[in-house]
């Protein structure tokens, strides 16, 4: 160890020192004086006083030294550094055990914070190679829902720039906010839960629309609650999903729907619904007596209105057919469906349309203001610079073509669109195929089963016939001599007896009886044998008002009130008075019958400028039957009384006026009777 001056000082002044100056002083002058010891003790005590003080501050600075070596030491692994060594060399073998025991545990520690560096770089590696390499896109919100963090393929799928969407609402970035994600985001705020939400519909400011899968999270940095939101494009899977499942769906539509215009709407449903092929619009012209005729469109008018279709179909269940977000484009494009159905285009012009159809084959038009396959009245039609033009294609010969395009998104129309379009056009025209040739069996159909009904009728007819003549031969006869001897026993003289009294109460019931049957057997044979009518043209309300003022008393006497609702300025009908009186007074008599005291029976007339419309309704108690219109077959009655032909000649009249005639039981309770008469033209 080296000596410091101070302490060289302290050697040199020690008890030899002092003994040799007094050895110098007394050889030098012989002799000591009593002053110069005590100049000499003096001496002394001041060198004495002077080593102590020395030594105390030579040990004050060693000691201040290790503390200031230790102090240092400390604030430098304070700063993260624990392997300096340059304390050693300026104090040199001074430092004590403390300072190399903290220099030791320094080598560790750093060694153990160099291991840990390196694995935190290689972890930060790691994350920044998932990061930039994941193929779902991510933004992380804060808690007042604005952007804090979006992955590189955020921004390249949406095309954004990342100062475009920083520190923006999520409102702001996306045209609509689908209902299920905000309440996603609101649920995972609340819950801490994670929330996954399939088959969502996502636009964003910049038109671009996917389907996603959405991942909602809650994560916590710095104390801080925030929302990652991860977003997986599954739109071309679910489209080719779709594809699988639409061409069954529009069949089954067309075994359900028996309109081609209902059969039409649900193919361009397909073409532009958002999980389908995902056009905008969609139009379909049909092949026409030489011409391509507009037949349907499926699209909005204007920007406002795809939103709205676009936003409604966001929210519908994964689970819904293409029929349900139907309901939302059928409100929309009522603009283009009418200039589409102006529309018609004859095959002599060589215009993008006729080529297609003509050619069998696709047609992608780029820039329609420059291409001269776009006619004017092509241009005008479509206002649109890129459409794709489909041809549909049954039996090998085109029927039509279907126009689609993306006016309002300006999404490029790729060759994966034209291919699903391709195929999808030939499996529609096959539908609209189909549909035709369906059509046409249904139409053989019905005429087959009038037929079997006009032949079930007559059937019914001839067997009535055959059972009136057999009552009439059976029962005419004894029925004319009961009835006539009955009078006869009325007509005899004799005493006012009681017994006489008996007599002729008997036999008037015995003539009422005979009546009665002789009214059947009469309604029998006026059912069996063709009707003479005498046709006139009349008006319905009369035959109406007469009926009802001969019922009158039979209203009051049941306490049921009748309200005629009766059409003013009420076309004439040709039709025989009398018989349609009968009609009116069977009907009217039916629900009287069914209508409790206190009821009410309304009939009401009208005219739609074809047919005449009656209705008769009740309050009564309804018809307990599947089918209520069975109360017209003949013989069928619920009645103790009757054989049930009273309806049947009802019906027969009418249907001998060219009318129609049906019954329905009245959701608040009782019947309703609907005739239908034809305005002569």
């Amino acid at each position: 160890m080296k000596l410091s001056i101070i302490e060289i000082l302290l050697l040199l002044i020690s008890d030899t020192a002092v003994v040799a100056i007094l050895f110098y002083l007394y050889v030098q002058y012989h002799i000591i004086h009593t002053r110069m010891v005590y100049i000499l003790i003096g001496l002394i005590f001041v060198l004495i006083v002077i080593r102590a003080a020395l030594f105390f501050l030579g040990n004050w600075l060693f000691y201040r030294r290790r503390i200031n070596a230790i102090r240092e030491v400390v604030e430098e692994f304070k700063k993260g550094k624990f392997t300096q060594t340059y304390h050693a060399a300026r104090i040199d073998n001074e430092l004590d055990e403390i300072v190399n025991e903290l220099m030791i545990a320094g080598k560790h520690l750093d060694s153990i914070m160099t291991a840990q560096k390196k694995e935190i770089d290689n972890f930060n590696e790691l994350y920044n190679s998932i990061i930039f390499s994941i193929s779902s896109y991510f933004i992380v919100l804060g808690d007042d829902d604005r952007v804090l963090f979006a992955n590189d393929g955020f921004y390249k799928k949406f095309q954004f720039h990342r100062e475009e969407i920083y520190d923006r609402k999520i409102e702001e970035i996306f045209y609509f906010v689908n209902a299920r994600l905000k309440a996603g985001i609101a649920q995972v705020r609340l819950t801490g839960k994670t929330e996954v939400l399939e088959k969502t519909h996502l636009l964003t400011l910049n038109k671009v629309s996917v389907i996603a899968d959405i991942k909602i999270s809650n994560i916590v940095v710095k104390d801080v609650s925030q929302i990652i939101i991860i977003i997986d494009d599954i739109t071309r899977k679910v489209r080719n999903d779709y594809q699988i499942s639409l061409m069954s769906q529009i069949s089954e539509s067309i075994q359900k729907d028996d309109e081609i215009d209902r059969v039409l709407f649900t193919i361009l449903t397909g073409v532009t619904s958002g999980s389908g092929l995902g056009f905008n619009r969609a139009m379909l012209f049909l092949l026409d007596d030489g011409e391509l005729a507009g037949k349907m469109a499926v699209g909005p008018d204007s920007f406002e209105e795809a939103i709205e279709i676009w936003t409604a179909a966001s929210s519908f269940s994964q689970d819904l057919e293409f029929r349900d977000i139907a309901a939302a484009e059928m409100r929309a494009g009522v603009d283009l469906l009418n200039r589409v159905l102006a529309a018609r285009f004859p095959l002599r012009e060589d215009g993008v349309f006729t080529r297609a159809l003509l050619g069998m084959e696709s047609i992608l038009i780029v820039d329609s203001w420059n291409d001269a396959r776009v006619t004017p009245e092509i241009r005008e039609l479509m206002d649109v610079k890129e459409f794709i033009v489909s041809p549909l294609v049954a039996a090998n010969r085109g029927i039509g073509i279907i126009v689609a395009d993306n006016k309002f998104n300006n999404a490029p129309i790729l060759k994966e669109n034209i291919e699903l379009l391709s195929i999808f056009a030939s499996q529609a025209a096959m539908s609209i195929e189909s549909y035709s040739n369906l059509d046409t069996v249904r139409g053989e159909m019905q005429k087959l089963s009038e037929r079997q009904n006009a032949i079930v009728e007559s059937e019914k007819l001839a067997a009535v016939g055959r059972i009136a003549a057999h009552m009439a031969h059976e029962i005419r006869n004894p029925l004319v001599t009961m009835g006539g001897y009955a009078r006869r026993i009325m007509q005899l003289p004799k005493e006012r007896s009681k017994i006489s009294k008996k007599i002729d109460a008997s036999a008037e019931i015995i003539l009422k009886e005979c009546e009665r049957l002789e009214k059947t057997l009469s309604n029998v044979m006026d059912f069996s044998r063709p009707a003479k009518f005498i046709k006139e043209f009349n008006n319905i309300n009369d035959v109406i008002s007469d009926t009802a003022a001969l019922l009158k008393n039979l209203f009051l006497e049941r306490k049921v009130s009748v309200e005629l609702e009766l059409g003013s300025d009420l076309p004439l009908v040709k039709s025989d008075f009398n018989q349609m009186k009968q009609v009116m007074l069977n009907l009217i008599q039916n629900s009287l019958d069914a209508t409790p005291t206190g009821g009410a029976i309304t009939i009401r007339t009208g005219s739609d400028g074809e047919v005449i419309n009656i209705n008769i309704s009740d309050t009564g108690v309804g018809i307990d039957e599947e089918d209520p219109n069975v109360i017209f077959e003949p013989f069928y009655t619920t009645k103790v009384t009757g054989v049930g032909l009273g309806l049947a000649i009802v019906k027969k009249i009418i249907k001998d006026h060219n009318g129609m005639i049906r019954v329905a039981n009245r959701e608040e309770g009782g019947a309703e009777f609907v005739i239908r008469l034809p305005i002569p033209g």
